[in-house]
């Protein structure tokens, strides 16, 4: 499903889907279903400067089944043509504002969000929020990109 600016799902085929997002026109939310009654909302952001964001909440899902969609869309993300700045991972639901982070990631803003959810960034981000917390652990993940887990665990 894809949702519209009003949150209503609009059923699309995968072919489809995909068409548009290999278009890299526009920023797109959907909604995966994981089973009959668990559902996953992921927003891909594209920028016309040649960069992307991606964003996924997951609250609600066990820790299993989070680890099996963040897996399947870092997989997706590091494999595709256009560099993905960041996946942005919400696993608490609401602690933190995923949207705070289009800002930097996208344009390089110069307030940096704390780190309550999974994020998972390339240079010179990386070494933006390195410095800004030190306190961080860094873990290489491929295809440029880093995952900077939350201070606290999830």
């Amino acid at each position: 499903m894809v949702l519209d600016v009003e949150g209503d799902q609009l059923l699309m085929r995968p072919e489809e889907l995909g068409h548009l997002l290999g278009l890299r026109i526009s920023s797109i939310t959907m909604e995966w279903w994981f089973s009959a009654d668990i559902d996953v909302v992921h927003s891909y952001s594209y920028d016309p400067l040649g960069c992307e964001i991606q964003t996924l909440w997951l609250d609600g899902l066990t820790r299993d089944q989070a680890d099996t969609v963040e897996t399947a869309v870092v997989a997706a993300a590091t494999g595709l043509p256009t560099p993905t700045r960041a996946v942005i991972v919400d696993r608490r639901g609401g602690e933190g504002d995923p949207d705070d982070w289009d800002s930097v990631v996208l344009y390089e803003g110069e307030r940096l969000p704390v780190i309550r959810d999974r994020v998972l960034v390339r240079e010179p981000l990386t070494h933006r929020l390195l410095r800004s917390s030190p306190e961080l652990k860094s873990e290489e993940i491929g295809a440029g990109l880093t995952l900077l887990p939350p201070a606290r665990p999830l």
